[in-house]
């Protein structure tokens, strides 16, 4: 009986060595933008937090390339 419950614990150890862990799927909380993690997070206690942090991504982002633009101008105008 020790040898299987010792066999068991060894598989058991040998098994977690972690090497597929690049081979996983990305979770969804682990997606989108640093700024929106925690209204991702929101998903699990069974609020759209998925739906609403899309769409802060989509304004941040629509924020990011606006100011990108105007610094752009900005440079060229003083050239």
């Amino acid at each position: 009986m020790k040898y299987v419950i010792g066999l068991c614990v060894a598989l058991l150890i040998g098994g977690c060595d972690g090497a597929d862990r690049g081979n996983r799927p990305v979770p969804k909380a682990e997606q989108g933008r640093e700024e929106t993690q925690g209204i991702r997070n929101t998903e699990a206690v069974g609020y759209a937090g998925d739906a609403i942090a899309d769409k802060v991504d989509a304004a941040l982002d629509a924020n990011d390339e606006r100011k990108q633009q105007l610094d752009a101008e900005i440079d060229e105008q003083t050239k």
